[in-house]
């Protein structure tokens, strides 16, 4: 799975042509988790677009605005093209979710876990995760929202979870942003672990809180 996520400073998010697209309500931040609003990449007239949406999908059918859909922060690869919840998005509605790192609990024994930061090899670099999203209306208003799609992990992590974050190579940017593909057969085969020398991981403390600490190693 994948819970928690960083967002600080994002030096390598950019549109095709060169140009930063962060949206100006952004707000770094070391530990961003459900439910709160991360920065999303989509298709758009001739340049990516960037917006921010709740994490957690909404699906456009869902009905109760009382009790909106839980665990909807992640969507399995291997499920993904067939669950009711992210079957329509997945077709028409695929986005990048950029961040500088992501953090993950190793099981220790008993109820201890220990943290780890997953961050970029590159120091300049940023992940762009695999994600889905979807506009959901009420009488009340209407609200945008997006998943991060897991995979099986690659050597790094299998160490440490037995899911990781689909990490998009560049290349794959265009193909799987085309809301015109739809040959989700072919997508699907895009969501494949990604090459852990990319990657790099380290102990950190408790996860608590908001603030350059938590991602120092422990």
């Amino acid at each position: 799975m994948c819970g928690r996520i960083v967002a600080r400073v994002l030096k390598k998010a950019w549109t095709k042509d060169g140009r930063i697209v962060i949206p100006p309500m952004f707000r770094p931040s070391y530990n961003i988790a459900p439910t709160q609003g991360i920065i999303v990449f989509r298709a758009g007239e001739g340049e990516w677009d960037a917006s921010i949406m709740r994490w957690g999908l909404v699906p456009s059918w869902w009905k109760d605005a009382a009790k909106l859909p839980g665990q909807t922060f992640n969507a399995r690869a291997e499920t993904v093209a067939e669950k009711p919840t992210f079957r329509a998005a997945f077709k028409r509605r695929r986005c990048l979710i950029p961040c500088d790192g992501f953090y993950e609990w190793k099981a220790t024994g008993g109820k201890a876990k220990q943290p780890f930061f997953i961050q970029p090899a590159d120091p300049e670099g940023i992940f762009h995760f695999a994600g889905l999203w979807d506009h959901w209306e009420t009488a009340d208003g209407a609200m945008e929202s997006c998943t991060i799609i897991t995979t099986e992990p690659n050597a790094l992590m299998a160490g440490i979870h037995n899911r990781m974050p689909v990490i998009l190579a560049a290349e794959n940017f265009d193909e799987w942003l085309d809301p015109a593909n739809q040959d989700t057969a072919r997508i699907q085969r895009l969501l494949m672990p990604c090459d852990p020398g990319g990657m790099e991981a380290h102990e950190v403390g408790p996860v608590r809180g908001d603030g350059p600490e938590l991602v120092v190693p422990r």
